[in-house]
């Protein structure tokens, strides 16, 4: 959000303080120029050099570890196509582009234990940006945990079903 606020600032005091920074730069070509002269080229040269750097991407998860095998990968943007890499390894050698569209979010599901880098790229005002390196490390539960916890779930089942059945009879007699 700070970002699309930081960039409709920059292009709006682009528009407006460019007569004034014009002005402002010839009156320092005079000898003693008006002491707002100093204050209006700072204002200006901010809004001008803040126009140029404002557009950064932002790739985010909601969890670093995932244990279930799902997790969600979220960016910000406004009108760019993106493309969504992912790498087995942090340097990119060899990656698979896993989404490319105007979508600002991608749940990911179905891995298998490992990490998983991502980066997200686009193309804005004919420069190419990438985001950083966001790292995501499945580690799904045990096997044997899993079987436990089944295991344990039946013979609750099983034992409420028997509670059901002899708790009707015994009224009946």
């Amino acid at each position: 959000m700070i970002l699309k606020v930081t960039s409709r600032i920059a292009r709006w005091g682009r528009l407006l303080f460019l007569p004034i920074f014009g002005c402002s730069c010839a009156l320092l070509l005079v000898r003693n120029p008006p002491p707002h002269t100093k204050l209006l080229f700072s204002i200006g040269l901010l809004f001008f050099s803040t126009a140029q750097y404002s557009f950064a991407l932002q790739l985010s998860t909601d969890s670093q570890v995932s244990t279930a095998g799902y997790y969600q990968l979220n960016w910000s943007g406004k009108d760019s196509v993106f493309q969504l890499q992912e790498s087995t390894t942090p340097d990119f050698r060899t990656f698979n582009i896993i989404y490319q569209g105007k979508d600002l979010a991608r749940v990911m599901s179905g891995k298998s234990d490992g990490q998983y880098f991502y980066r997200l790229k686009t193309s804005r005002d004919n420069q190419s940006y990438t985001s950083d390196v966001v790292k995501v490390t499945v580690a799904h539960h045990p096997l044997k945990n899993a079987i436990l916890f089944f295991i344990a779930g039946a013979i609750v089942f099983v034992s409420i079903i028997i509670l059901i059945v002899k708790g009707n009879t015994k009224e009946n007699n």
